[in-house]
Protein backbone atom coordinates (compact mmCIF):
# COMPACT_ATOMS: atom_id res chain seq x y z
CA UNK A 1 0.00 0.00 0.00
CA UNK A 2 1.58 3.66 -0.91
CA UNK A 3 1.92 5.89 1.73
CA UNK A 4 0.07 9.34 1.03
CA UNK A 5 -2.73 11.81 1.04
CA UNK A 6 -5.91 10.09 1.53
CA UNK A 7 -8.64 11.81 -0.16
CA UNK A 8 -12.08 11.54 1.77
CA UNK A 9 -13.84 13.05 -0.55
CA UNK A 10 -14.83 13.19 -4.17
CA UNK A 11 -14.81 16.95 -6.05
CA UNK A 12 -17.56 18.24 -7.45
CA UNK A 13 -19.14 21.40 -9.24
CA UNK A 14 -22.16 23.21 -8.43
CA UNK A 15 -23.89 23.60 -11.75
CA UNK A 16 -27.41 25.70 -10.66
CA UNK A 17 -30.43 25.32 -8.56
CA UNK A 18 -32.67 23.22 -9.65
CA UNK A 19 -35.61 24.67 -11.99
CA UNK A 20 -38.46 24.89 -14.63
CA UNK A 21 -38.59 26.78 -17.71
CA UNK A 22 -39.84 29.70 -15.83
CA UNK A 23 -38.52 29.64 -12.06
CA UNK A 24 -36.11 27.99 -10.28
CA UNK A 25 -35.88 26.51 -6.85
CA UNK A 26 -33.16 27.68 -4.72
CA UNK A 27 -33.83 24.93 -2.02
CA UNK A 28 -32.36 22.39 -4.19
CA UNK A 29 -28.71 22.63 -5.86
CA UNK A 30 -27.39 20.51 -8.98
CA UNK A 31 -23.83 19.39 -8.61
CA UNK A 32 -22.01 17.16 -11.34
CA UNK A 33 -19.61 15.25 -9.30
CA UNK A 34 -15.93 13.90 -11.20
CA UNK A 35 -15.35 11.01 -13.12
CA UNK A 36 -19.47 10.61 -12.92
CA UNK A 37 -21.09 9.95 -16.55
CA UNK A 38 -24.22 8.33 -15.79
CA UNK A 39 -27.84 7.95 -13.68
CA UNK A 40 -26.18 4.77 -12.40
CA UNK A 41 -23.22 5.71 -11.35
CA UNK A 42 -24.70 8.27 -9.34
CA UNK A 43 -26.83 6.18 -7.41
CA UNK A 44 -23.54 5.54 -4.77
CA UNK A 45 -23.68 8.92 -3.89
CA UNK A 46 -26.94 8.94 -3.08
CA UNK A 47 -27.38 10.07 1.35
CA UNK A 48 -23.11 11.58 1.30
CA UNK A 49 -23.17 14.65 2.73
CA UNK A 50 -22.04 17.41 0.65
CA UNK A 51 -19.76 20.64 1.54
CA UNK A 52 -19.47 24.08 0.49
CA UNK A 53 -15.85 25.36 1.68
CA UNK A 54 -15.57 29.15 1.36
CA UNK A 55 -13.87 32.31 2.99
CA UNK A 56 -15.31 34.73 5.08
CA UNK A 57 -14.69 38.13 5.46
CA UNK A 58 -13.49 38.27 9.12
CA UNK A 59 -11.83 35.02 10.86
CA UNK A 60 -13.31 33.84 13.54
CA UNK A 61 -12.71 31.50 16.18
CA UNK A 62 -12.96 27.73 15.44
CA UNK A 63 -14.93 25.03 16.69
CA UNK A 64 -13.13 23.00 19.60
CA UNK A 65 -10.70 26.14 20.14
CA UNK A 66 -10.96 25.83 24.39
CA UNK A 67 -7.33 25.01 24.18
CA UNK A 68 -6.29 27.47 22.02
CA UNK A 69 -9.04 30.53 22.29
CA UNK A 70 -6.61 32.85 19.88
CA UNK A 71 -6.85 30.24 17.04
CA UNK A 72 -9.02 31.94 14.21
CA UNK A 73 -10.02 30.90 10.43
CA UNK A 74 -11.59 32.38 7.82
CA UNK A 75 -13.05 29.30 6.26
CA UNK A 76 -16.64 28.49 6.49
CA UNK A 77 -18.43 25.42 5.66
CA UNK A 78 -22.09 24.71 4.45
CA UNK A 79 -23.13 20.80 4.48
CA UNK A 80 -26.07 19.37 2.48
CA UNK A 81 -26.88 15.98 1.43
CA UNK A 82 -26.89 14.25 -1.87
CA UNK A 83 -30.73 13.06 -2.10
CA UNK A 84 -31.24 12.10 -6.02
CA UNK A 85 -29.96 11.52 -9.57
CA UNK A 86 -30.71 14.44 -12.02
CA UNK A 87 -31.26 13.78 -15.33
CA UNK A 88 -29.10 10.75 -16.88
CA UNK A 89 -25.88 12.33 -17.56
CA UNK A 90 -24.50 11.82 -13.80
CA UNK A 91 -25.82 14.89 -11.90
CA UNK A 92 -27.11 14.64 -8.26
CA UNK A 93 -29.56 16.60 -6.76
CA UNK A 94 -28.08 18.09 -2.92
CA UNK A 95 -29.99 20.07 -0.13
CA UNK A 96 -28.23 22.22 1.75
CA UNK A 97 -29.09 23.85 5.25
CA UNK A 98 -28.98 27.04 4.71
CA UNK A 99 -29.57 27.13 0.97
CA UNK A 100 -26.46 28.11 -1.28
CA UNK A 101 -25.97 31.14 -2.37
CA UNK A 102 -25.78 32.52 -6.37
CA UNK A 103 -21.79 33.01 -5.88
CA UNK A 104 -21.64 29.15 -5.22
CA UNK A 105 -22.35 28.41 -9.10
CA UNK A 106 -19.49 27.22 -10.83
CA UNK A 107 -17.66 26.71 -7.33
CA UNK A 108 -16.25 23.42 -5.84
CA UNK A 109 -17.74 21.69 -3.96
CA UNK A 110 -16.86 18.40 -1.94
CA UNK A 111 -18.96 15.30 -1.58
CA UNK A 112 -17.31 12.85 1.26
CA UNK A 113 -17.65 9.09 0.86
CA UNK A 114 -19.52 8.85 4.14
CA UNK A 115 -22.25 7.23 5.50
CA UNK A 116 -21.36 4.72 4.08
CA UNK A 117 -23.63 2.50 2.57
CA UNK A 118 -21.21 -0.70 1.25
Amino acid sequence: MTKGNIRLFQPAVMTGFRRGQRRQEQHTALLKVKNVRTKGDSEFYFGKRVAYVFKGKKASSQIRSAQNPKLKSRARVMWGRVTRAHGNSGAVRAKFHPNLPAQAIGKKIRVYLYPSNI
